[in-house]
């Protein structure tokens, strides 16, 4: 061991260091003044380490902590921009004929085109908005679906394979261990 001359002090050496003693003062304390230059290796190699690793650890969790922040941030940027576009498709929804509405050359009235066209648009956007807002939720049915797989066990995926397996060779289109190829032999 490279610090085996500590070895009998290592716990007043860690009490020093814990109340924040130089390895100079350390020395002293134990009446071993010669071990000053070994204490001061001891500190940089383990206890100095330690410190580097606390703190290490609590940037790592500063970042992450700030990259939930941002993450958070932009899934509320993100349902904001979907609750205008919902917002936007209401409004398309309730415009009819004959609705007045401004343009850059003055006043115009809604045409039954232009209302079929606003309406069909907003019926698009709508569908849309809803789809991403449940897809972020994770109540998509596709999400549903991965959350189901996930909740079975190999066996109960073992017999429900075997159960399928046994369905395609009762109705013929699948022989056990037959593989792909299922012409007769022309031997």
């Amino acid at each position: 061991m490279a610090f085996e001359k500590l070895a009998q002090y290592i716990d007043i050496i860690e009490k020093g260091f814990g109340e924040k003693k130089s390895p100079r003062a350390i020395a002293k304390e134990l009446g071993q003044p010669g071990l000053y230059s070994t204490i001061n290796r001891y500190k940089t190699a383990v206890w100095d380490l330690k410190d580097l690793v606390k703190e290490t650890k609590e940037e790592r969790a500063q970042h992450h902590e700030e990259r939930r922040e941002a993450a958070k941030f932009e899934i509320i940027k993100s349902l904001d921009l979907i609750e205008k576009i919902k917002w936007r498709a209401s409004q398309h929804l309730d415009r009819d004929v004959g609705d007045s509405y401004e343009t850059a050359d003055g006043e115009r009235h809604a045409t039954p085109g232009q209302v079929i066209a606003w309406h069909s648009a907003a019926t698009e956007m709508a569908t849309k908005a809803m789809k991403l807002e449940l897809e972020m939720s994770g109540d998509d049915p596709e999400s549903r679906k991965a959350v189901a797989l996930e909740s079975l066990s190999e066996a109960e995926l073992d017999a429900r394979l075997k159960e399928l397996l046994a369905v395609l060779d009762k109705a013929g289109s699948y022989r056990e261990g037959g593989g792909a190829d299922q012409s007769p032999d022309p031997g």
